[in-house]
């Protein structure tokens, strides 16, 4: 007798019968030395393109916008112009060693050495939830190469000259989380890690996740090019400013504040201006592939156990945020006050919630109304680590939560914004507060 691979579905017995028919069959079968047969699994952003395509469209608010059109025309098609057709690239990779600044001509930034190694993937995952997945991310997050950064030369001739452009320095994880990788024609070229723009000096260590907002990336860009951008371009690089980069336009006219990493488990939404819905790690390793193959000129992608691995890895990191009860056992006044002006739109426990229009929240609206990215909102970011965050609102205007519940900070003659010329509007809840209930609040969210 041949071992069956079919499902018995006996339409009208009882449950009773069944299970006495089912167990008569498992017996059966081991009698016979059989195996029983494996659950199909289930439908895998690692090997199913109609799963990845209908994440993909899930996902996305605003299907007009350039950002979604791009995709929508690419991703998982089954076309002609199908990204799932670039040749898949995990390249040859070392990260720039701090010592390597000393040198009389700093790091190099066009040859290997012979300790470059491409990432060791797994022959085999065993589900999109694996465990492993983590630790590779995490490996991941610190030497896969997400996007050339040629012009960042300017930054490897010394220490100074580093830390002048706002990289991080550290012996153990290197300068800024650059690595040097070898492209697809053979070059050496410096490229960004994931750690160079979401890390930054904690108190004894880099932290993984949290934006670098000391990062110049339009500084490096201008003085990279030395005097061959036009006035207009070379104008709008100049005005990103540090912890600021535009990722969408090649105008640099539309710079967002570099996000925090760290409470991605807890979004409602990604992208400052809300353009997808968080549906999970299948959503953020979706991200993460286009954002690798768009970032490389539409001409290879990622392992996408590689996009996965980081997924997995970037919502781990929200287990080490600070926890809401710590945070009402700080300040407990100011937790009260919290759930009565703020919990409407930052909803406990994940402290997000959905987009909300941009004439509701009134901030500077013009990322949001981007032809590229714009949803007519921006999201609710999860306050899950605020108190470390950096500066703050999708364009870094406002330095600190102190700044944020500052009355004064709508007034033309406020000088604390990092942007802008005159006082920062929007976002007007709490300013009305009572001086000792905003200190109260701001005791609270302090300690998130």
């Amino acid at each position: 007798m041949a071992c069956s691979s079919g499902v018995w579905r006996g339409a009208g017995a009882t449950s009773t019968r069944m299970s006495l028919v089912l167990a008569l069959v498992l017996a059966l079968t081991l009698a016979l030395g059989c195996s029983a047969p494996a659950p199909a699994p289930p439908a895998s952003y690692l090997t199913d393109a109609s799963f990845r395509r209908a994440e993909l469209e899930a996902s996305l608010v605003n299907p007009g916008d350039g950002y979604a059109r791009l995709r929508l025309e690419h991703y998982a098609t089954g076309t002609t112009g199908d990204w799932e057709r670039l040749a898949e690239w995990n390249p040859v990779v070392e990260p720039i060693a701090l010592g390597e600044l000393d040198a009389p001509l700093g790091a190099s930034t066009t040859t290997l050495s012979g300790a470059a190694e491409a990432l060791a993937l797994p022959a085999q995952v065993s589900s999109d939830e694996d465990p492993a997945l983590v630790a590779l991310g995490k490996i991941a997050f610190e030497r896969y190469p997400v996007q050339p950064a040629s012009y960042l030369r300017v930054a490897l001739g010394s220490r100074a000259a580093a830390r002048s452009y706002g990289l991080w320095l550290d012996e153990a994880r290197g300068v800024g989380g650059l690595v040097r990788a070898r492209l697809a024609d053979g070059s050496v070229q410096v490229a960004f890690t994931c750690a160079s723009c979401h890390a930054a000096p904690g108190a004894t260590e880099i932290e993984l996740g949290r934006p670098n907002a000391a990062l110049d990336l339009g500084a490096a860009l201008v003085d990279a090019a030395q005097g061959g951008l036009d006035a207009t371009t070379a104008q709008a690089l100049g005005a990103w400013g540090p912890g600021r980069l535009d990722v969408t336009t090649s105008t640099g006219l539309e710079p967002a504040r570099i996000t925090d990493l760290r409470p991605v488990r807890f979004q409602a939404n990604l992208q400052q201006d809300a353009t997808l819905r968080m549906r999970g790690r299948t959503t953020l390793a979706i991200r993460i592939e286009t954002l690798v193959i768009t970032s490389n000129g539409q001409a290879l992608r990622p392992p996408r156990v590689v996009a996965l691995a980081l997924a997995a890895y970037l919502m781990s990191l929200g287990a080490a945020l600070p926890s809401p009860e710590a945070a009402a056992n700080a300040s407990p006044a100011g937790a009260r006050i919290f759930s009565e002006r703020c919990a409407s739109c930052h909803a406990p426990p994940a402290f997000s919630g959905p987009a909300v229009p941009l004439e509701v929240v009134g901030t500077e609206p013009s990322l949001g109304l981007s032809a590229e990215r714009g949803t007519g909102t921006y999201r609710v970011p999860s306050l899950r680590g605020v108190a470390t965050r950096g500066p703050l609102l999708h364009d870094g205007s406002l330095p600190s939560l102190a700044a944020m519940f500052d009355p004064a900070r709508t007034d033309a003659s406020f000088t604390g914004a990092l942007h802008g010329v005159a006082g920062v509007a929007g976002h007007l809840d709490g300013l009305d507060l009572p001086a000792a209930e905003r200190s109260a609040l701001l005791a609270y969210l302090g300690s998130l």
